[in-house]
């Protein structure tokens, strides 16, 4: 028995040199991670919505009312967070929802852009 990838992975999942110009063309970017690892450095753009359930997650989510179409790249620290917030976004009704593979971890590595 075989799956097609499509239907195991909803959501995209990009890389960071990839994130970076959609973040520029102006994609949305929502961090998943806790309060304290945000204070840590986080995207300039982003927002902080934590994945602490999938109820509340869902809810939060739905209270920013993003165009379903729009362009949202969930980030976490390494990406396992961000694929679960990715898979509740698309049952939300996001329909271009992609997860950064290596989250702030990757994007720290770069050098890329952090607040505080």
């Amino acid at each position: 028995m075989s799956y097609d990838d499509e239907e195991e992975f909803p959501y995209t999942t990009i890389g960071t040199d990839e994130a970076k110009g959609m973040i520029e063309a102006g994609a949305h970017v929502i961090d998943v991670r806790q309060p304290e690892e945000w204070n840590r450095g986080h995207i300039p753009e982003a927002e902080l919505v934590p994945l602490n359930g999938i109820y509340s997650f869902g809810k939060a989510l739905k209270d920013l009312n993003l165009a379903e179409d729009e362009d949202v790249i969930f980030v976490c620290a390494m990406g396992q967070r961000s694929a679960t917030a990715s898979e509740i976004a698309m049952v939300g009704g996001l329909k271009k929802v992609y997860n950064l593979a290596n989250g702030m971890n990757g994007w720290v590595a770069r050098r890329y852009p952090i607040e505080r």
